[in-house]
């Protein structure tokens, strides 16, 4: 048997007798330790990271992190849900109920139980450590799961790859209902699949969740473009999607239409009742022209819910409560103006369309841009004559042929003498229609000694004759225009202003509104 050396021995018995043992030479600085706060504490809560206590708090990064030295050593650089950390002095301590901010390519779910990070990881194709750097907020001593933690799930190809692509938009609808249902209604990840496919960009389509139907759970929304044509000005469809026993189904969908803008899916007009409202425009080669929709959810079905006539030529289309007659919001559009010289004299418009009462939505007002152009005096006054409305239409057409400050806007030779001429004829006949049969002479009078060589002052004087006689508008209009179809100068002054403007006939030259 070997010896102790005593030189040893001795040493041992040295430091066991001595009452307070000598300290050896520390190999290493030590553990770090957290220094008092002379700030306020706060308690990690799920959802929490460092970089979103900085932002919430407007507290640098570095700081957060120098306040607390413990945490920070994290390898991973997570937070512990539960553990406290110093907010410095001066901070404003954010609410413990912070929720997990949901990124636009991630897709929140909840953990269930028996759940853990490989569990979720297989079922979501992501990799453990895929989900741990997306979820530090959910990182635990022992990386243990609970039931009901929201976790992020990254949006990647993956997820969805095993749900083929839709071929055409035939089939989008049976496609985007079985990505729902496989994955729990989730827009998010309908939104993900869709573009993995071709059928949503960044700047084409629209996946939005509302309640449309009425009942607790919401309906998907979609706007989807041909498969792998949504970044060239593609085809496509509007779709609503809900949820039944047996998974998503879809309950409504629109024609094929081309540039589709979805605006809203809410209850537009407060009538109770949940709506929709998109855009379609289709473009040419000097114009794009906006057609604007609106569907409402009637006794168990979509139905149309604006009138005819939406489609303006460059149009601005939007939402907004302007008119107190209206219920909720009106439709706006405004434009009006095709870039074309041959279109002819335009100016831009404002149209105005309301659900009166919670009804359909109706045109209730047209506002057309200031314009010193002659031709768009006559027009206007041909608006209101046409509409019953003698006393504005006299008033415009006396406007017409007597202020000197409208002018030619287009490229007739005499444009300002036959525009004058044709509106002291009107004159004469709005002025006749509203029973001032006195206004109707001087018109007349005005147009034989004014423009003595125009066809239209004995155009004028043998409609004057039938109907002072008769006082049947019809009749009068009929020998008018019998007299128009002999003389092409007396109407085709006004059958070219462009494409873009009416194009007045021998059938067309006296209007006989009822009323």
């Amino acid at each position: 048997m070997k010896r102790f050396p005593a030189c040893l021995l001795a040493l041992l018995l040295i430091i066991l007798s001595t009452p307070h043992p000598v300290a050896l030479a520390a190999s290493s600085a030590g553990p770090v330790r957290q220094p008092a706060c002379d700030g306020s504490l706060y308690r990690v809560q799920q959802g929490d990271s460092w970089s979103r206590l900085a932002q919430r708090t407007n507290v640098s990064l570095a700081a957060l992190k120098a306040a607390n030295p413990v945490a920070a050593q994290h390898p991973q650089g997570w937070l512990i849900v539960g553990q406290l950390l110093c907010l410095p002095e001066g901070t404003v301590n954010p609410a413990a109920t912070a929720q997990p901010d949901q990124n636009p390519g991630e897709w929140i779910i909840t953990v269930r139980r028996g759940d853990s990070w490989a569990v979720l990881a297989a079922r979501y194709g992501a990799s453990v450590a895929e989900l741990q750097a997306a979820n530090p907020q959910a990182m635990r001593a022992g990386e243990v799961l609970r039931a009901g933690d929201q976790i992020s799930v990254p949006l990647t190809p993956s997820l969805t790859e095993r749900i083929p692509c839709p071929t055409d938009l035939t089939v989008v609808g049976p496609a985007a209902a079985q990505v729902l249902s496989e994955f729990a209604g989730s827009p998010d990840v309908l939104r993900s699949y869709l573009q993995r496919c071709g059928a949503f960009s960044d700047d084409w389509g629209a996946v939005r969740a509302a309640n449309l139907l009425g009942d607790d759970a919401a309906e998907v929304v979609v706007v989807a473009a041909e498969p792998q044509q949504a970044a060239g000005g593609p085809l496509g469809k509007v779709l609503v999607l809900s949820s039944g026993p047996l998974g998503w189904d879809v309950v409504y969908e629109t024609g094929v239409a081309s540039d589709l803008v979805l605006l809203d899916a809410a209850d537009v007009n407060d009538d109770g009742q949940a709506d929709i409202v998109w855009t379609d425009t289709t473009c040419g080669a000097n114009a794009c022209f906006t057609t604007a929709h609106v569907v409402s959810y009637v006794e168990g079905g979509f139905v149309n819910w604006i009138e005819d006539g939406t489609t303006m030529a460059s149009a601005r289309v939007s939402l907004q409560d302007i008119t107190p007659e209206g219920s909720g919001q009106e439709l706006v559009m405004t434009g009006g103006v095709i870039g074309d010289v041959w279109a002819g004299p335009q100016r831009a418009m404002t149209t105005t369309w309301a659900s009166l009462v919670g009804g359909p939505y109706t045109l209730q007002s047209v506002r057309r841009a200031t314009s010193w152009c002659l031709y768009h005096a006559i027009e206007d006054a041909n608006t209101a004559l046409d509409e019953g409305r003698y006393a504005d239409a006299a008033a415009g057409y006396q406007e017409a042929a007597d202020d000197p400050r409208l002018v030619a806007c287009w490229q007739r030779p005499n444009e300002v003498d036959e525009l004058r001429a044709f509106a002291l004829y009107r004159l004469a006949v709005a002025s006749a229609y509203s029973g001032d049969t006195a206004g109707t002479e001087r018109a007349i009078a005005d147009l034989e000694s004014r423009y003595p060589n125009d066809r239209l002052r004995d155009l004028t004087r043998v409609w004057w004759i039938v109907y002072r006689a008769t006082g049947d508008r019809s009749a009068a209009c009929s020998t008018a225009r019998s007299y128009a179809e002999r003389r092409v100068d007396t109407w085709d002054r006004l059958a070219d202003y462009g494409y873009a403007n009416p194009q007045m006939t021998a059938a067309t030259i006296c209007p006989t509104p009822s009323g």
